[in-house]
C-alpha cells in the first residue's frame, strides 16, 4: 500500500491544479449550455472574455449540467441566468 501513496498524492495535486486554471473560454461555455438544452443571459459568449465572465465560464465548463439547472453556478456567474429552452 506503501507505493500506491506517493502515485495518489501526484495525482490529487495534478487534479487541482487543473481545478484551479479552468476552462475561460466563454464560446464553450455557451456551447456547452446550448448542449445541455439551456439558453442564457447575461454571459458573453466570446472565445475570450473578461472577468466576471471567464469566472462563471470556468464554473459551466466544469458543472454536468444538471447541476447548472439547479444554480450550482449561481455564485460565480452573477451577470447571467440560466433557463431551459
Amino acid at each position: 500500500m506503501k507505493r500506491w501513496k506517493p502515485f495518489l498524492l501526484v495525482t490529487l495535486l495534478g487534479l487541482g491544479l487543473a481545478a484551479c486554471g479552468g476552462d475561460k473560454s466563454c464560446k464553450n461555455a455557451c456551447d456547452k449550455i446550448s448542449g445541455c438544452g439551456l439558453k442564457s443571459s447575461g454571459l458573453s459568449c466570446d472565445a475570450s472574455c473578461g472577468s466576471p465572465d471567464d469566472s462563471c465560464a470556468v464554473c459551466v465548463n466544469a458543472t454536468a449540467c444538471a447541476d447548472i439547472s439547479a444554480g450550482k453556478c449561481a455564485s460565480d456567474c452573477t451577470k447571467a441566468t440560466f433557463s431551459t429552452k
